[in-house]
């Protein structure tokens, strides 16, 4: 399958996994739900009383279909649970892990509790050593306990999935999402995204594109990479119409997008829209986006395509002088290559000679003196060509006894041309031609 430039996996969140603030809105609740006045003074109780204000005049989840379950803490609990967030902010990771492990512990535990302390853990395991496993174990272990309210654990469901699809656990990602969508009764731009993410990771690649297009629509401010994976979930089932209809309205509204200006030029291409990619890619590189020898590359490739190997010749040689493009046979060969596109022999046999320095055989000496030939300077031909057949074996090798023979000619010297066409019909690819010289040399 074709693949377009796009991250393994664009994840929509960093950084730690603890959802703080919600946890500190019921840490100091005592069990009939007031705040306890031992705990009165501790972080978790300012907070908690913080939260419930907002909590009054806000609700993320109008039409959830899960009620927020009573959030009901012991004064024990709500100590423990505050040291073992005060040990995780301050890194004190063991110190965390076993407060938390000492919540799961206590035969009087409820499923709140455990539930808090299972989110903690899994924040552990996720800060501390990048344990993505762990992480999610515990994170699932939260989520199944159904005990935290809405909006942690509906943040703790997103987070699930996300970190699912970045482990490329697709399957359960997606499934992830569909409860989370169902559950709320909502729509998220990001909760998409990582479903449309993991269905292009499956190949489920129209699906990925009507997704991801859902997640566009419902965002203020759609990523970049979301427009750049509805690209490539067009691309690459070669529905080219549709990449380019998409990508030119990206672009639209990302002009100076540098990976979308990369990503709709090779869609033109393989369209076999090479007008479109020229003018495209050319624009970025006057906006100064080719920078790196790839994408250099791949404009001058376009330019000798389309037939403008003057403007090839422009960058080819900008990019050797700025470095971008390494001085070496690859673009040395390309310069020659421009300059006989363009007609001028000279200056390609200049270019050849300087790739045969980089060369491990003859074959770019070859070609210089071919070009040289085609200027009528036979002598310097005749040179270049013998130098070209002391570094064998090369790919045009019978090519080069034929244009020896042609140089000897030229020479008046018919024994010499007559020998080099004998050893011109020592190779398949040039013994026919080689034996009409040689009756043509006979006659002279």
């Amino acid at each position: 399958m074709k693949r377009l430039a796009l991250p393994i996996a664009l994840a929509v969140f960093s950084g730690a996994l603890l959802v703080a603030a919600p946890f500190a809105s019921v840490w100091a609740q005592s069990e009939t739900g007031g705040v306890n006045k031992r705990t009165a003074n501790t972080r978790a109780a300012r907070a908690a009383e913080k939260a419930k204000s907002q909590a009054a005049t806000e609700n993320p989840f109008p039409n959830s279909t899960r009620k927020d379950p009573p959030n009901k803490i012991s004064p024990k609990m709500a100590k423990k649970i505050d040291k073992g967030l005060k040990a995780f902010y301050d890194e004190q990771y063991a110190d965390a892990e076993a407060t938390f492990n000492e919540v799961l512990g206590d035969a009087k535990a409820g499923n709140y509790e455990k539930a808090l302390a299972y989110q903690a853990l899994g924040s552990i395991y996720n800060d501390r050593d990048d344990d993505a496993a762990k992480t999610l174990e515990y994170m699932r272990k939260a989520i199944d306990l159904d005990a935290l309210p809405n909006v942690t654990h509906f943040g703790v469901m997103l987070q699930y999935a996300n970190l699912s699809m970045v482990e490329e656990k697709y399957a359960e990602a997606i499934a992830m999402i569909d409860r989370w969508l169902k559950e709320t009764g909502s729509e998220k731009d990001t909760a998409y995204s990582i479903k449309a993410q993991s269905l292009y990771r499956m190949e489920r690649l129209d699906d990925a594109a009507a997704t991801i297009k859902k997640a566009i629509t419902l965002s203020s401010k759609p990523s970049e990479a979301w427009y750049q994976l509805l690209l490539a979930s067009y691309y690459e089932q070669d529905k080219f119409a549709e990449a380019i209809a998409e990508g030119e309205a990206a672009l639209q509204k990302m002009p100076e997008s540098k990976a979308l200006t990369r990503m709709l030029g090779n869609v033109y291409i393989q369209a076999d829209q090479p007008d479109k990619a020229v003018a495209l890619l050319s624009a970025g590189y006057a906006k100064g986006m080719m920078t790196t020898e790839s994408e250099v590359k791949q404009l001058y490739q376009l330019y000798n395509v389309a037939d403008r190997p003057l403007e090839a010749i422009k960058v080819i040689e900008a990019g050797l002088a700025s470095g971008t493009l390494p001085r070496g046979l690859d673009h040395l060969q390309a310069l020659g290559d421009s300059f006989r596109l363009a007609e001028k022999s000279i200056e390609a046999s200049a270019a050849y000679a300087q790739a045969a320095e980089f060369a491990k055989d003859g074959e770019m000496n070859f070609l210089q003196a071919y070009t040289l030939y085609e200027a009528d300077k036979y002598a310097e031909a005749k040179a270049a060509v013998q130098k070209a057949l002391q570094r064998t074996p090369f790919k045009s090798e019978g090519q080069a006894w034929l244009l020896l023979g042609n140089c000897e000619l030229e020479a008046n010297n018919k024994a010499a041309a007559i020998a080099a066409f004998k050893k011109a019909t020592g190779f398949e690819s040039t013994r026919r031609s080689a034996e009409t010289w040689l009756k043509n040399a006979a006659r002279m």
